[in-house]
Parts: C-alpha cells; structure tokens; sequence
C-alpha cells in the first residue's frame, strides 16, 4: 500500500514538473512573438536613463490645473486600465497618465523603489513630457504614498488630490512580501495567462485597446521593478507617516474592497486620514478596490463638482 501512495505521489510530481516546465516554456516564447505586436502609444521621455512613458489626452486650459493620474500597485497597463475613467474627462480636462518604470509601456529601471525616487521620476517626465504645473494629484492605491509626500514636498506644484480608494499610510500594517513572492514565481512560469488568475480589464477599451492591454499584462505583472515597490511599500508608508497631511482640497472616493478579508481596517485608515485633512470630501462605496470598474460615472459627476469649487 504505501509503495503504491509514492508511487502516485512521484506520477503526480513528474506531472506538475512537466506542466509547469512546458507553461514556462509557452509564456517566454509567446513574449518573445508578442513584442512586436506591442504598439507603442503616449510620448517616452528620458528619466535618469531609461524610458518613462506618458499619456497625455484632453486639451490644456489656461484656468484649469492638469489632472495627473498615478496607478496603483502592480497595474500592468495603466493607460488602458483607467481609460473608462480618465475618459470621461477629458471634454472638460487635460488628463495625464504617468506610466512608472515597470508599468504600461515604460522600461523596467532596476533603479531603487523609495518614495522619493517615485515621485522625482514622476516630477521629471512630466518636465521632460511639457505638462506644466500646478497639477491635480488622482492616486489610485498605493500611489497615495507619491501623492501624499509630493504635496508636503513640493505644495506649489499639487493644487488638489482627487484619491481613488487611497491606501494611506496608515492601510500598511504588515507584510505581505511572501505572498508577492509567490505570486512572482507563478508569473515566471506564465499562470498569470490563465484568465482565473489575472482578470485583464477591457471596460471602456475597443478590440484593439483590449489586445494591448493583454500584451502588457502578460508581460509587466510583477516584474522586477513591480515586485521591488511591493517589497519597500512599508518602509515608503513609514516615510510617508511621518508627514502632515497635504494642506489641500482633497476628494476621496473609498471603497469597502466588497466587504474582503480586513476591510475594516482599510475603510477606517481613511477614515482618520480624511479626519486629520483641513479640506477633504470622502465619499464611500459598497464595492471592489478597482472602483473605476463599478462606479466611473459617478465618481467622474463628482469630480467635476470638485474641480470647479
């Protein structure tokens, strides 16, 4: 009997060997055949030596500040993810889209992942790109850390925060390097592919817009740069925590994460964080992280009220 369990037990070894030996071997080769089909769109500018891309739609006004989208964590292709927000608002607004190093149609840097160095590459290719300040901060995510600590550096650049479902500093209450981890190695062998594991938006996208967004899902998520800002994202909120919050008109949309494991806890760290603000509306939802999936119209009413008191 027991000869027969190892037995098994070495069949169903040898199998996951080949199985993830053979996706491995399809999701290089498929990256290799995709690179060509990647159409480049927004203009890549020169950052401390690599490139940075950055999407810029709507036309300037001479009244009005530019609205900076910054993406959340891990957000493979930001240009198409947000477009059935950003979208919506650029009748009214210039719109644009920082794609971070790792992220969308930027290089992957190997530059350090602190705070700072974000938001003084994300200062440099808007210079480097023509997009004038004052600019009106929208994180989403993670990058609330950017926006939070380029208002308290730099205030006469950031006029206004419009936050999507911010995870201020005090949402980092421990590591979740492990699990990242892990979620890299899946990558290296392609599992991130299989559509039960990484859902690929296209709300809002043609056919075209849809494929792309594939195109760099598949190959940004989690790579190097990805997974390095995952790893310091506590050491970043510690930094951050530190300062006062920015002394600006701030609009946060929060959502309850559809009521997952620990919302509680993310609802009620901006909740205090809009409590300690001078001049913030927070308005909260009963839905999922990627608010601009469920609630784009509403939230694009609001933000336009927002923009013109």
């Amino acid at each position: 009997m027991w000869r027969k369990i190892k037995k098994i037990s070495f069949l169903i070894f040898c199998c996951l060997i080949i199985f993830f030996v053979a996706t491995a071997i399809y999701h290089h080769t498929m990256l290799k055949i995709a690179q060509a089909k990647i159409t480049h769109v927004g203009t890549s500018v020169e950052v401390d030596g690599y490139k940075m891309n950055v999407y810029v739609e709507g036309k300037k006004s001479d009244t009005e500040a530019t609205i900076v989208l910054l993406s959340g964590s891990g957000v493979a292709s930001p240009i198409y993810d947000y477009k059935i927000l950003y979208s919506k608002l650029t009748d009214e607004y210039q719109v644009v889209v920082v794609e971070k190093f790792g992220y969308g149609y930027s290089d992957v840097s190997g530059l350090p992942r602190d705070v700072a160095t974000l938001v003084e590459e994300d200062r440099k290719a808007l210079k480097e790109a023509g997009v004038e300040m004052p600019y009106v901060l929208m994180p989403h995510s993670m990058s609330a850390l950017e926006a939070i600590y380029w208002a308290d550096t730099y205030p006469e650049e950031v006029e206004k925060i419009i936050g999507l479902d911010m995870a201020v500093p005090d949402s980092y209450t421990k590591s979740n390097v492990a699990n990242i981890t892990f979620m890299k190695i899946m990558t290296y062998f392609g599992m991130h592919r299989i559509p039960a594991f990484c859902y690929v938006n296209r709300d809002g996208l043609s056919d075209g817009e849809y494929e792309q967004n594939k195109l760099l899902v598949y190959r940004n998520s989690l790579n190097n740069d990805v997974y390095e800002e995952c790893k310091v994202v506590l050491d970043n909120a510690k930094i951050v925590g530190k300062l006062a919050v920015p002394d600006v008109p701030i609009l946060m949309f929060t959502t309850n994460l559809a009521q997952a494991s620990g919302y509680e806890g993310w609802v009620k760290a901006q909740r205090d964080f809009a409590e300690h603000a001078k001049n913030c509306l927070q308005i909260e939802f009963d839905c999922g992280h990627n608010l601009h999936y469920y609630e784009s119209n509403y939230i694009v009413v609001r933000i336009k009220k927002f923009m013109k008191n």
